[in-house]
Protein backbone atom coordinates (compact mmCIF):
# COMPACT_ATOMS: atom_id res chain seq x y z
CA UNK A 1 0.00 0.00 0.00
CA UNK A 2 1.62 3.37 -1.11
CA UNK A 3 1.47 6.08 2.06
CA UNK A 4 1.96 9.44 1.74
CA UNK A 5 3.92 11.87 4.25
CA UNK A 6 1.77 14.16 5.53
CA UNK A 7 2.87 17.79 3.95
CA UNK A 8 3.88 20.53 6.93
CA UNK A 9 4.17 23.69 4.47
CA UNK A 10 3.39 26.58 6.49
CA UNK A 11 0.69 28.08 4.23
CA UNK A 12 -1.51 24.47 5.01
CA UNK A 13 -1.56 24.73 8.73
CA UNK A 14 -0.94 28.40 9.35
CA UNK A 15 -2.60 31.95 8.31
CA UNK A 16 -5.04 32.04 6.03
CA UNK A 17 -3.75 30.87 2.31
CA UNK A 18 -3.78 34.20 0.28
CA UNK A 19 -5.37 34.05 -3.00
CA UNK A 20 -2.34 34.64 -4.88
CA UNK A 21 -0.80 31.38 -3.25
CA UNK A 22 -3.46 29.14 -4.22
CA UNK A 23 -3.18 30.56 -7.71
CA UNK A 24 0.53 29.47 -7.93
CA UNK A 25 -0.80 25.91 -6.20
CA UNK A 26 -3.07 25.71 -9.25
CA UNK A 27 -0.84 27.00 -12.26
CA UNK A 28 -0.17 23.32 -13.85
CA UNK A 29 -3.70 23.33 -14.04
CA UNK A 30 -5.36 26.59 -14.72
CA UNK A 31 -3.12 27.55 -17.36
CA UNK A 32 -4.63 24.58 -19.06
CA UNK A 33 -8.22 25.25 -17.90
CA UNK A 34 -8.55 29.28 -18.13
CA UNK A 35 -8.80 29.04 -22.03
CA UNK A 36 -12.71 29.15 -21.92
CA UNK A 37 -13.08 26.90 -25.08
CA UNK A 38 -12.29 24.16 -22.48
CA UNK A 39 -15.45 22.15 -20.90
CA UNK A 40 -13.42 20.09 -18.61
CA UNK A 41 -10.02 18.55 -17.47
CA UNK A 42 -9.20 15.92 -16.61
CA UNK A 43 -6.89 13.63 -15.30
CA UNK A 44 -5.66 10.22 -14.54
CA UNK A 45 -1.84 9.82 -14.31
CA UNK A 46 0.89 12.41 -13.45
CA UNK A 47 2.32 14.49 -16.38
CA UNK A 48 -0.36 14.60 -18.61
CA UNK A 49 -4.00 16.00 -19.03
CA UNK A 50 -6.80 15.16 -21.26
CA UNK A 51 -8.96 18.14 -22.19
CA UNK A 52 -12.95 18.18 -23.42
CA UNK A 53 -13.09 21.56 -25.85
CA UNK A 54 -16.68 23.00 -26.58
CA UNK A 55 -15.11 24.67 -29.89
CA UNK A 56 -15.85 22.03 -33.24
CA UNK A 57 -13.34 20.57 -34.28
CA UNK A 58 -11.21 17.96 -31.65
CA UNK A 59 -13.04 17.32 -29.04
CA UNK A 60 -10.64 16.11 -26.75
CA UNK A 61 -7.07 17.30 -26.63
CA UNK A 62 -3.58 14.95 -24.78
CA UNK A 63 -1.21 17.91 -22.79
CA UNK A 64 1.94 16.89 -21.19
CA UNK A 65 2.22 18.69 -18.23
CA UNK A 66 5.34 17.99 -16.20
CA UNK A 67 4.59 20.06 -13.23
CA UNK A 68 1.47 17.90 -12.41
CA UNK A 69 3.65 15.74 -9.90
CA UNK A 70 1.78 13.73 -6.94
CA UNK A 71 3.21 15.55 -4.78
CA UNK A 72 1.74 18.83 -6.95
CA UNK A 73 -1.58 17.00 -6.74
CA UNK A 74 -1.70 16.81 -2.97
CA UNK A 75 -0.48 20.01 -2.41
CA UNK A 76 -3.57 21.36 -4.41
CA UNK A 77 -6.02 19.31 -2.39
CA UNK A 78 -4.54 19.92 0.95
CA UNK A 79 -4.49 23.67 -0.17
CA UNK A 80 -7.84 23.56 -1.40
CA UNK A 81 -9.59 21.72 1.68
CA UNK A 82 -7.54 24.29 4.05
CA UNK A 83 -9.41 27.24 2.65
CA UNK A 84 -12.63 25.55 2.29
CA UNK A 85 -13.15 24.06 5.81
CA UNK A 86 -12.81 20.27 4.75
CA UNK A 87 -10.97 17.30 6.15
CA UNK A 88 -8.35 15.87 3.51
CA UNK A 89 -5.77 13.15 4.07
CA UNK A 90 -4.49 11.63 1.08
CA UNK A 91 -4.38 8.13 3.20
CA UNK A 92 -7.11 8.59 5.11
CA UNK A 93 -9.55 10.39 3.34
CA UNK A 94 -8.00 10.62 -0.08
CA UNK A 95 -11.12 12.10 -2.07
CA UNK A 96 -11.57 15.98 -2.22
CA UNK A 97 -14.83 17.41 -3.88
CA UNK A 98 -14.21 21.42 -4.01
CA UNK A 99 -14.46 24.39 -5.79
CA UNK A 100 -12.16 26.41 -7.41
CA UNK A 101 -11.69 30.08 -8.09
CA UNK A 102 -14.23 30.81 -10.80
CA UNK A 103 -16.92 27.97 -9.38
CA UNK A 104 -15.21 25.81 -11.50
CA UNK A 105 -16.49 22.33 -9.68
CA UNK A 106 -12.80 20.45 -8.59
CA UNK A 107 -13.09 16.04 -7.72
CA UNK A 108 -10.29 14.51 -7.40
CA UNK A 109 -9.37 10.66 -5.92
CA UNK A 110 -6.08 9.53 -5.00
CA UNK A 111 -4.71 5.89 -3.74
CA UNK A 112 -5.59 2.45 -3.85
CA UNK A 113 -9.20 2.94 -4.98
CA UNK A 114 -7.83 4.03 -8.78
CA UNK A 115 -6.00 2.15 -10.57
CA UNK A 116 -4.03 4.24 -12.18
CA UNK A 117 -3.21 6.23 -8.82
CA UNK A 118 -5.09 9.12 -9.52
CA UNK A 119 -8.60 10.14 -11.01
CA UNK A 120 -9.15 14.03 -11.27
CA UNK A 121 -11.68 16.35 -13.02
CA UNK A 122 -12.14 19.61 -13.09
CA UNK A 123 -15.50 21.10 -14.64
CA UNK A 124 -15.85 24.27 -15.78
CA UNK A 125 -17.76 27.25 -15.44
CA UNK A 126 -16.52 29.62 -17.75
CA UNK A 127 -19.20 32.66 -19.05
CA UNK A 128 -20.84 31.15 -21.75
CA UNK A 129 -24.18 32.09 -22.74
CA UNK A 130 -26.33 28.80 -23.72
CA UNK A 131 -30.08 30.01 -24.92
CA UNK A 132 -32.97 27.95 -25.08
CA UNK A 133 -32.58 27.68 -28.63
CA UNK A 134 -29.22 26.82 -28.76
CA UNK A 135 -30.66 23.83 -26.76
CA UNK A 136 -33.11 23.23 -29.70
CA UNK A 137 -36.27 25.04 -28.26
CA UNK A 138 -38.45 26.97 -30.44
CA UNK A 139 -40.71 30.04 -28.85
CA UNK A 140 -43.81 27.97 -28.17
CA UNK A 141 -41.59 25.35 -26.44
CA UNK A 142 -39.68 28.30 -24.45
CA UNK A 143 -43.12 29.98 -23.29
CA UNK A 144 -44.77 26.97 -22.19
CA UNK A 145 -41.72 26.85 -19.73
CA UNK A 146 -41.44 30.00 -18.42
CA UNK A 147 -45.24 30.03 -17.90
CA UNK A 148 -44.58 26.59 -15.49
CA UNK A 149 -41.87 28.63 -14.04
CA UNK A 150 -43.59 31.86 -12.87
CA UNK A 151 -46.43 29.09 -11.71
CA UNK A 152 -44.41 27.60 -9.55
CA UNK A 153 -44.19 23.72 -11.10
CA UNK A 154 -42.35 21.38 -9.74
CA UNK A 155 -39.76 20.94 -12.50
CA UNK A 156 -36.85 18.26 -12.64
CA UNK A 157 -34.01 18.23 -15.02
CA UNK A 158 -32.95 14.94 -16.19
CA UNK A 159 -29.98 13.58 -17.91
CA UNK A 160 -27.17 11.73 -18.03
CA UNK A 161 -23.81 13.09 -17.01
CA UNK A 162 -21.95 15.39 -18.59
CA UNK A 163 -25.30 16.58 -20.70
CA UNK A 164 -25.73 20.87 -19.47
CA UNK A 165 -28.65 19.69 -16.54
CA UNK A 166 -27.19 22.95 -14.18
CA UNK A 167 -26.69 24.96 -17.15
CA UNK A 168 -30.69 24.29 -17.78
CA UNK A 169 -32.23 24.57 -13.89
CA UNK A 170 -29.65 28.17 -14.28
CA UNK A 171 -31.40 29.11 -17.55
CA UNK A 172 -34.40 28.22 -15.50
CA UNK A 173 -33.51 30.34 -12.91
CA UNK A 174 -33.47 33.71 -15.37
CA UNK A 175 -37.20 33.54 -15.95
CA UNK A 176 -37.84 33.90 -11.80
CA UNK A 177 -37.86 37.99 -10.57
CA UNK A 178 -35.32 39.61 -8.45
CA UNK A 179 -37.40 39.39 -5.70
CA UNK A 180 -38.65 35.70 -5.44
CA UNK A 181 -37.89 34.18 -2.05
CA UNK A 182 -35.32 31.59 -3.79
CA UNK A 183 -33.79 29.06 -1.20
CA UNK A 184 -31.31 26.72 -2.61
CA UNK A 185 -29.36 24.03 -1.04
CA UNK A 186 -26.39 21.96 -2.37
CA UNK A 187 -22.94 20.32 -1.32
CA UNK A 188 -20.80 21.96 -4.40
CA UNK A 189 -22.33 25.51 -5.12
CA UNK A 190 -23.05 25.53 -9.00
CA UNK A 191 -26.24 27.26 -8.91
CA UNK A 192 -26.58 30.98 -9.82
CA UNK A 193 -28.85 32.63 -7.29
CA UNK A 194 -26.76 35.67 -6.13
CA UNK A 195 -29.29 38.22 -7.87
CA UNK A 196 -32.30 36.46 -5.46
CA UNK A 197 -31.40 39.50 -2.58
CA UNK A 198 -34.40 37.88 -0.73
CA UNK A 199 -33.37 34.68 -1.10
CA UNK A 200 -30.63 32.11 0.44
CA UNK A 201 -28.29 29.53 -0.56
CA UNK A 202 -27.48 26.11 1.81
CA UNK A 203 -24.45 24.48 1.86
CA UNK A 204 -24.77 20.83 2.74
CA UNK A 205 -21.82 18.34 4.09
CA UNK A 206 -21.13 16.60 0.98
CA UNK A 207 -19.67 13.48 3.59
CA UNK A 208 -17.97 13.22 7.68
CA UNK A 209 -14.65 14.92 5.95
CA UNK A 210 -16.66 18.14 5.17
CA UNK A 211 -15.57 19.98 8.66
CA UNK A 212 -17.11 21.94 11.40
CA UNK A 213 -20.22 23.89 10.78
CA UNK A 214 -21.57 22.28 8.18
CA UNK A 215 -25.44 20.70 8.44
CA UNK A 216 -26.16 17.70 6.71
CA UNK A 217 -29.51 17.27 4.10
CA UNK A 218 -31.77 16.49 7.17
CA UNK A 219 -30.80 19.56 9.06
CA UNK A 220 -30.89 21.89 5.97
CA UNK A 221 -34.72 20.26 5.12
CA UNK A 222 -35.68 21.27 8.73
CA UNK A 223 -33.91 24.28 8.44
CA UNK A 224 -35.59 25.02 4.70
CA UNK A 225 -39.46 24.32 5.84
CA UNK A 226 -38.68 27.46 8.54
CA UNK A 227 -37.46 30.09 6.18
CA UNK A 228 -40.89 30.66 3.89
CA UNK A 229 -39.44 30.17 0.48
CA UNK A 230 -41.42 30.74 -2.65
CA UNK A 231 -38.73 27.86 -4.41
CA UNK A 232 -36.96 25.58 -3.11
CA UNK A 233 -34.03 24.69 -5.54
CA UNK A 234 -31.92 21.44 -5.04
CA UNK A 235 -28.43 20.96 -7.05
CA UNK A 236 -27.90 17.54 -8.11
CA UNK A 237 -29.95 14.21 -6.67
CA UNK A 238 -28.04 12.06 -5.23
CA UNK A 239 -28.09 8.89 -1.96
CA UNK A 240 -27.32 11.67 -0.02
CA UNK A 241 -30.28 13.95 -0.38
CA UNK A 242 -32.79 12.13 -2.36
CA UNK A 243 -34.63 11.56 0.74
CA UNK A 244 -34.65 15.27 1.66
CA UNK A 245 -35.95 16.31 -1.52
CA UNK A 246 -38.34 13.88 -1.55
CA UNK A 247 -39.37 15.32 2.13
CA UNK A 248 -39.56 18.80 1.00
CA UNK A 249 -41.81 17.62 -1.84
CA UNK A 250 -44.70 15.89 0.65
CA UNK A 251 -44.95 19.32 2.74
CA UNK A 252 -47.09 20.35 -0.44
CA UNK A 253 -44.10 22.91 -1.63
CA UNK A 254 -44.10 24.62 -5.16
CA UNK A 255 -41.61 25.69 -7.28
CA UNK A 256 -39.45 22.72 -6.56
CA UNK A 257 -36.72 22.48 -8.99
CA UNK A 258 -33.62 19.60 -9.02
CA UNK A 259 -31.32 17.95 -11.72
CA UNK A 260 -30.77 14.30 -11.76
CA UNK A 261 -29.00 11.48 -13.55
CA UNK A 262 -31.82 9.72 -15.60
CA UNK A 263 -32.09 7.88 -18.78
CA UNK A 264 -35.81 9.72 -19.86
CA UNK A 265 -38.05 11.68 -17.83
CA UNK A 266 -40.01 8.60 -17.74
CA UNK A 267 -37.34 7.27 -15.53
CA UNK A 268 -36.94 10.12 -12.97
CA UNK A 269 -39.51 8.47 -10.27
CA UNK A 270 -37.58 5.15 -10.17
CA UNK A 271 -34.16 7.29 -9.96
CA UNK A 272 -35.21 8.70 -6.70
CA UNK A 273 -36.11 5.33 -5.74
CA UNK A 274 -33.17 3.85 -6.28
CA UNK A 275 -31.04 6.51 -4.62
CA UNK A 276 -33.40 6.37 -1.67
CA UNK A 277 -32.74 2.43 -1.25
CA UNK A 278 -29.03 3.14 -2.07
CA UNK A 279 -29.03 5.30 1.03
CA UNK A 280 -30.54 2.95 3.56
CA UNK A 281 -33.73 5.01 4.13
CA UNK A 282 -36.45 2.90 4.13
CA UNK A 283 -39.85 4.64 1.48
CA UNK A 284 -41.39 1.77 -0.58
CA UNK A 285 -43.27 3.63 -2.72
CA UNK A 286 -40.99 6.69 -3.47
CA UNK A 287 -41.22 6.30 -7.13
CA UNK A 288 -45.03 6.61 -7.06
CA UNK A 289 -44.90 9.85 -4.77
CA UNK A 290 -43.20 11.24 -7.04
CA UNK A 291 -45.43 10.09 -10.67
CA UNK A 292 -48.08 12.46 -8.33
CA UNK A 293 -45.27 15.25 -6.98
CA UNK A 294 -43.62 16.38 -10.16
CA UNK A 295 -45.21 18.63 -12.59
CA UNK A 296 -42.96 18.30 -15.43
CA UNK A 297 -39.77 16.92 -16.27
CA UNK A 298 -37.56 18.42 -19.24
CA UNK A 299 -34.84 15.61 -20.42
CA UNK A 300 -31.71 16.98 -21.90
CA UNK A 301 -29.23 14.13 -24.32
CA UNK A 302 -25.65 14.93 -25.51
CA UNK A 303 -24.69 14.06 -28.67
CA UNK A 304 -21.26 12.20 -29.64
CA UNK A 305 -20.28 15.17 -31.38
CA UNK A 306 -21.05 17.19 -28.11
CA UNK A 307 -24.19 19.33 -29.12
CA UNK A 308 -26.43 19.25 -26.18
CA UNK A 309 -30.42 19.60 -26.54
CA UNK A 310 -33.79 18.99 -24.57
CA UNK A 311 -35.11 16.00 -25.84
CA UNK A 312 -38.59 15.71 -23.68
CA UNK A 313 -40.44 18.02 -21.90
CA UNK A 314 -43.09 15.64 -19.74
CA UNK A 315 -46.30 16.51 -17.56
CA UNK A 316 -45.85 13.67 -15.14
CA UNK A 317 -48.86 14.26 -13.20
CA UNK A 318 -50.49 14.18 -16.97
CA UNK A 319 -48.61 11.55 -18.58
CA UNK A 320 -48.65 13.81 -21.18
CA UNK A 321 -45.81 14.96 -23.55
CA UNK A 322 -45.23 18.34 -24.82
CA UNK A 323 -42.22 17.12 -26.55
CA UNK A 324 -40.14 13.92 -27.56
CA UNK A 325 -37.76 13.67 -30.05
CA UNK A 326 -34.50 11.48 -30.68
CA UNK A 327 -32.14 13.93 -31.99
CA UNK A 328 -31.76 17.52 -32.38
CA UNK A 329 -33.70 18.46 -34.80
CA UNK A 330 -35.75 15.26 -34.96
CA UNK A 331 -39.54 14.83 -35.35
CA UNK A 332 -41.33 16.11 -32.35
CA UNK A 333 -43.18 12.63 -31.73
CA UNK A 334 -45.34 14.04 -29.03
CA UNK A 335 -46.82 16.31 -32.05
Amino acid sequence: MRRTSLLTIDYFWGAPMSDLLLQRLLKPLSRHYDNPEVVELRSKKVGEIILEMRSEGERYKRVAEPELTRKRIIEICMGLAHVSGIEYNPDTAPKLSARLPGNHRFECLIGNSVASDMSLAIRLKHPYDVSLEMMGLDSHHIAYLANALRNQWNIAISGSTNTGKTTLLNKFLSFLPDDRRVVSAEDTLELETDRFYNGVSLIAARDKAAGAGFMDWQQLFDHQMRISPDNLIFGEISTQNAFAALNVLNTGARGWLCTVHAESAALVPSRFQENINASGQILPDAAGFMSRLIDLVVHIRRTNDGRRFVSEIYEMKNDRYILRRLTPDGENLAA
